[in-house]
């Protein structure tokens, strides 16, 4: 019995430090959560990969300097029970994007939410 307990313990202790990776790259410790940001930009490049899908815009400041966003969304998996495609964004689409930005200042959100040039708004976090 005690041999059968230490066994169980001991595959317990395994699979917990196993998962620990897993949860530490679904952090969003890098993002201030607090405080989302909305911007509206140019798509140059829409990535549907996994783990997690990318939206690169260019987004015009105050002074007419263009910046470049990269957008972090939720995996293809999430994002389409949602209702997102592999071909719903392209090259040279407008969007409105919200979310959580980077907490060292670099031009990278989560995204909560887009809104498309036509006004149809998308959850960017696949919960329904």
């Amino acid at each position: 019995m005690k041999n059968r307990l230490a066994i169980v313990f001991t595959l317990a202790l395994v699979v917990l430090m196993v998962s620990r990776p897993a949860f530490a790259h679904h952090s969003s410790a890098a993002f201030d959560l607090e405080h989302s940001v909305t911007v509206k930009g140019t798509v140059t490049v829409f990535e549907w990969s996994n783990p997690h899908a990318f939206i690169y815009l260019d987004v015009k400041d105050e002074k007419g300097t263009v910046d470049q966003w990269r957008v972090e969304c939720n995996s293809p998996n999430m994002l389409t029970r949602v209702g997102w495609t592999r071909g719903m964004i392209k090259s040279g689409d407008q969007l409105t994007v919200s979310g959580a930005p980077a907490k060292n200042g670099k031009k990278v959100m989560r995204l909560d939410s887009i809104t498309m040039a036509t006004g149809q708004k998308f959850d960017g976090q696949g919960f329904k």
